[in-house]
């Protein structure tokens, strides 16, 4: 299940041949400087659209489900950051892609101080950056990915302008490691036997609407 993409691959390795990712879903978010004023200055009242100079923050929300037999790789991690891309464009071009995480933890990120900044403002989701999570105790995870301040090329509903992600997802399988008491088994031998890898390829197009805005509004008239 995947929302609002018009392309999505997976492919696995490990103990079994299909992946372990349930309802993938991309979410493109970009979060404006707060918007106080309600003079009618900054925005127009007829068309309802803001007009106000101050750049935006923008990143894509990756969120999906594991089946219940899969867990954290404490040794690696669930999502290793080096293995996490994202470009954009009209179609898929691995070499367009950038390690947007890499990039976000080594101080390479472009315009990283006016980023950070949007994120920290109170109207602003609590969502923090590439950061893999250390347990899934409901199965669920949500992932973000920084983009760049200003970066998402403006909607089309030709969808020709896609937003791309690339990341492998990196899991136990508890059964086979006798986590429950079984039998545990070596399915793939070697140093991880119990490793089971996932790499996700999807896009999402910047279409009108299909953004969720924060830190923007507009006041009623009467």
């Amino acid at each position: 299940h995947l929302e609002k993409t018009s392309f999505y691959s997976v492919s696995t390795h490990g103990v079994n041949d299909y992946t372990f990712l349930e309802y993938v879903n991309l979410r493109l978010v970009a979060i404006y400087d707060e918007d106080a004023d309600f003079s009618g200055v900054n925005e127009s009242t007829l068309e309802t659209v803001r007009t106000s100079t101050e750049k935006a923050a923008h990143y894509i929300q990756v969120t999906f489900t594991m089946g219940s037999k899969y867990d954290v790789n404490d040794n690696a991690g669930l999502i290793p950051l080096d293995s996490v891309r994202a470009g954009k464009g009209t179609f898929f071009e691995d070499d367009d892609l950038e390690h947007k995480c890499v990039q976000y933890t080594d101080g390479s990120f472009p315009e990283v101080a006016s980023f950070n900044g949007s994120l920290l403002q109170d109207c602003a989701p609590a969502a923090a950056m590439c950061v893999s999570p250390a347990s899934v105790p409901d199965q669920f995870v949500a992932f973000n990915i920084p983009l760049g301040v200003d970066w998402f090329d403006p909607p089309s509903n030709a969808l020709d302008n896609n937003v791309f992600v690339h990341m492998v997802i990196n899991a136990i399988d508890t059964v086979a490691r006798g986590d429950e008491g079984q039998t545990p088994t070596n399915p793939n031998g070697g140093q991880a036997p119990w490793q089971m890898k996932t790499t996700l390829s999807a896009s999402i197009p910047v279409v009108a609407g299909g953004i969720n805005i924060f830190c923007d509004g507009i006041t009623a008239k009467t």
